[in-house]
């Protein structure tokens, strides 16, 4: 046999034990590789379906679920006159609306500009969805004035003083007195504040706060009639003090109608200013002709 057809002969001889049956472990190991990308593959389409099915399930619960549909979805507290339909108005809601885009704090900026009210909270509530609002309501106590833009403009007062346009005031509760506030300014809230919660111990009803632009305050009570205060916010404890006294001890004939103010600005030496008594007519002289 020539070199040529023994090296062909054994190169068939090599393929076909290529060819043959691997050993039993490189067999087991190769298997093992493939049931390893196979169950790699089955974790990762099951991680995407995951995946899409909340993105999906999430999207469907934000758009459909938690959002606001209806005014009934507010809860309001600490109120019985402003209702949901109130409240939607002033903070201006529309529906529908998802429940996690809106701004609590936003929420109780407005409700604090439009309603009379002195504190708000908003929760955003998930189960059931809704809002939660609690409301501290800010209760007028006198009528009040003031000098706008555009002229006097009318409102209320409540026990801090705080102003309360008239719109907003008629939604909440009537004023828990008679007395009005005439001039009413910022600066001299606090001063009118201290006088209102004093009220009573002025002796008769106050009736009347009244503040001019520079700062001085006066009072008209039934009393005593008008009554200077002055613009010494530290001197109000002691004048207080005074009016008390006087309402007990001036003379009937010396009250109300009777003068034409009482000045307290410096509450040691009152000043009582009397009305200067009428001028008695002279009779005309009847002629003998």
């Amino acid at each position: 046999m020539s070199p040529d057809a023994s090296s062909k002969k054994g190169l068939k001889l090599g393929k076909r034990k290529s060819q043959g049956p691997l050993p039993p472990g490189v067999e087991r190991r190769r298997r093992l590789r493939q049931e390893r990308r196979q169950e790699l593959l089955i974790q990762l389409w099951r991680l995407v379906f995951f995946l899409l099915t909340a993105t999906g399930l999430s999207w469907l619960l934000l758009t459909l679920g938690w959002s606001l549909r209806s005014a009934s979805q507010i809860q309001i507290s600490g109120s019985q006159r402003m209702d949901e339909n109130v409240v939607v108005k002033a903070a201006g809601l529309s529906f529908p609306q998802s429940l996690l885009s809106l701004e609590p704090g936003q929420i109780e900026t407005k409700l604090m500009q439009e309603l009379p009210v002195q504190e708000v909270s908003v929760q955003r509530r998930l189960l059931p969805p809704g809002l939660d609002i609690q409301l501290v309501e800010r209760r007028p106590i006198a009528a009040a004035s003031r000098m706008g833009p555009n002229g006097i403009e009318r409102g209320m007062v409540d026990r801090e003083a705080h102003w309360m346009p008239m719109d907003m005031a008629k939604r909440g509760k009537k004023p828990a007195s008679a007395v009005k506030v005439e001039g009413w300014i910022s600066n001299r809230r606090a001063v009118i504040a201290r006088i209102l919660q004093q009220r009573d111990l002025l002796g008769r009803p106050l009736k009347t706060i009244v503040v001019k632009p520079a700062g001085d305050v006066s009072l008209r009570v039934e009393t005593l009639g008008l009554i200077n205060l002055g613009a010494n916010e530290a001197l109000l404890e002691q004048q207080f003090k005074t009016i008390a006294q006087l309402t007990q001890s001036l003379p009937p004939d010396l009250r109300g109608t009777s003068n034409e103010g009482l000045d307290l600005s410096d509450p040691s030496q009152p000043e009582l200013k009397l009305r200067p008594a009428p001028t008695p007519t002279t009779p005309a002289k009847v002629s003998d002709r």
